[in-house]
């Protein structure tokens, strides 16, 4: 999965440049287009159909619940950075790292439907080192959720006594809540609490270097901000469907996706959870009536209109945000495609290319720019279907 939004500029989509040519006689001749695909696919694949197991079933609405979940931002403007883990928790199992022992527990083992977690924290360079997990989570009544947030804080609590956690209170916090505080590894201070909302549960976990109260605020920022999201949230629709209008047919799957959020559909404010400046990111959505976002080795996005996909387009290739970044030579008789080499976040060679047609606008990133340059164009022959 590959995220990179910006802000977009302003400006319609650059009409698509045509090659021409002059007949002996004088007479214009439309050179033909000739995409370089590779071996990627420029059918559209099947549909996604509906999720047939309760597994499946709970990462979709997992993601649906996604679209009522605080982003980072709004807890604090100053958490810009995107950090794991970030995605929908089907089950138990995707507790393991969020949580560490609470998988186990009976009430988490046999009640917990489903959540969705988010993580961020300041920019490397930020002395502060402030950071948080926050996590809602859906569990099958209010009852397993009232015990569950009991027996996970004394589960945190019992797993970190050697960074001498203990239970704590937090100004301005319900009475229900459980909180606990303690020591990081890095000397520095966490706080953390779990409150059940009806039948959810309300987890953030936040730690700072040197600046322990703000720990606690952000805390009760995350809670009062998401408790605020839930009671204006509507019930989770039970549709089925993966891909309620067939965009995934036109994006290029991730093999290995786990539960994360790899090949899915992610709606509304779902859509801007797996990029650092979350509020900033859906601002740009709505402007440009972003309404889904489908997310696989491509990214595809559905915009209002094609002026809109257009900025989109200019915001996906914007390269001001990552210094590694060079300008590259547009794909194969595709000029609108516009291309980029740079470094990942590991310091390895990559290569990424966006493109637009349409109300869409779509991206892809790999280790090699011939392989980018030919799979964009096997995306937007996929766009030119839909």
């Amino acid at each position: 999965m590959h995220f990179k939004r910006v802000a977009a500029t302003a400006g319609a989509l650059a009409s698509i440049i045509v090659v021409s040519a002059c007949s002996v006689d004088g007479t214009a001749t439309r050179s033909p287009i000739d995409l370089d695909t590779g071996t990627f696919r420029t059918t559209l694949a099947a549909p996604a159909g509906d999720a047939k197991t309760d597994a499946e079933m709970a990462k979709v609405s997992a993601l649906r619940l996604a679209e009522h979940v605080v982003f980072r931002t709004e807890i604090d403007p100053a958490l810009t950075k995107f950090s794991m883990p970030t995605y929908p928790i089907a089950g138990p199992g995707g507790l393991k790292a969020v949580i560490t022992g609470v998988d186990d527990l009976p009430v988490v083992k046999e009640k917990l439907r489903y959540g969705f977690s988010l993580a961020g924290s300041t920019p490397i360079n930020d002395k502060s080192d402030k950071g948080l997990n926050h996590v809602v989570l859906v569990f099958a009544d209010s009852a397993a959720a009232t015990e569950a947030a009991d027996v996970m804080s004394a589960q945190l609590i019992k797993d970190g006594t050697e960074d001498r956690r203990r239970s704590t209170t937090i100004p301005g916090m319900p009475a229900e809540t459980r909180a606990l505080s303690g020591a990081t590894f890095d000397g520095g201070r966490m706080t953390a609490a779990f409150t059940p909302v009806g039948d959810k549960v309300i987890y953030t976990w936040t730690d700072a270097k040197t600046d322990a109260r703000w720990t606690e605020t952000a805390v009760r920022t995350a809670f009062e901000k998401q408790k605020a999201l839930l009671e204006g949230m509507p019930p989770i629709d039970e549709d089925r469907r993966i891909d309620p209008t067939g965009i995934m047919r036109a994006m290029f799957p991730m093999e290995s996706a786990g539960t994360l959020m790899a090949n899915s559909v992610l709606v509304g404010r779902a859509a801007a959870h797996a990029v650092g400046n979350s509020s900033a990111a859906h601002a740009e959505n709505q402007k440009n009536g972003v309404t889904e976002v489908a997310v696989g080795e491509s990214v595809i996005y559905r915009a209002g209109g094609d002026e809109q996909a257009g900025n989109v387009l200019k915001g996906l290739a914007d390269l001001s945000g990552d210094p590694t970044a060079t300008k590259a030579g547009s794909p194969q008789d595709l000029p609108t495609a516009l291309c980029s080499t740079g470094k990942s976040s590991t310091g390895e060679a990559s290569a990424e290319c966006s493109v637009a047609f349409g109300r869409y606008a779509a991206q892809v990133r790999t280790d090699d720019l011939k392989s980018a340059q030919q799979q964009i164009s096997a995306q937007y022959e996929l766009l030119k279907q839909l």
